[in-house]
């Protein structure tokens, strides 16, 4: 989508079910999110048992790519993409024509695992650009990783709330909302603070 700006609604909805354990976000949940400009970003999160998303194209009948367990659909209005584990491909117009596609296969992510997929995780990433000094050594943008961690943020203070939410970027605080707001930080013990202006 190219979003380099929040969301102005989020609407988040689901629930814990089948555990038992002390977590505080849903295992079943699904998230709206709508843009200035009218674009729709929706996610959902199904961590009980559950089938396989077939990834079918507009107009077509039958899937051309089965059993996508973790991973992502992207539609648009060109055609739409599949993400499973670490590999991608496009495909595009009523007739499904092949487009770009990932070139190398890297293992599969494990959903448990939060380094991530690849020869070096997200963490070992980060800290090796920590210790060189240079932003370069980034493999995504501290902004770009910024504005997506963003999502699940407002996704999960909408879900808790239990209603939809208005949302202003610039000022990155919910609109007439002083109940949401609360829950945009923490209450820090030192020595352990983030200042308000980092």
């Amino acid at each position: 989508m190219n979003k380099n700006e929040h969301p102005v609604k989020i609407h988040s909805c689901g629930g814990y079910f089948a555990y038992d354990s002390a977590q505080e976000t849903p295992n079943t949940q699904a998230a709206t999110f709508e843009y200035s400009d009218g674009k729709i970003l929706q996610f959902e999160v199904r961590g009980v048992y559950t089938n396989g998303e077939s990834a079918i194209a507009p107009g077509q009948a039958t899937s051309k790519q089965e059993d996508i367990k973790i991973g992502n659909l992207f539609y648009g209005t060109k055609g739409w993409m599949s993400v499973n584990g670490s590999t991608w491909k496009t495909d595009f117009g009523r007739n499904d024509e092949p487009g770009p596609s990932s070139t190398t296969v890297e293992p599969s992510a494990d959903p448990m695992d939060l380094t991530g997929a690849g020869g070096e995780g997200h963490y070992g990433n980060f800290i090796r650009a920590l210790r060189s000094g240079r932003k370069e050594d980034l493999t995504c943008d501290i902004e770009v990783g910024y504005m997506s961690t963003a999502l699940p943020h407002l996704a999960n203070i909408s879900y808790r709330l239990g209603r939809k939410l208005t949302f202003d970027g610039a000022k990155e605080k919910f609109v007439d909302d002083n109940a949401a707001d609360e829950m945009l930080t923490r209450q820090y013990r030192a020595p352990y603070v983030v200042p308000e202006s980092v």
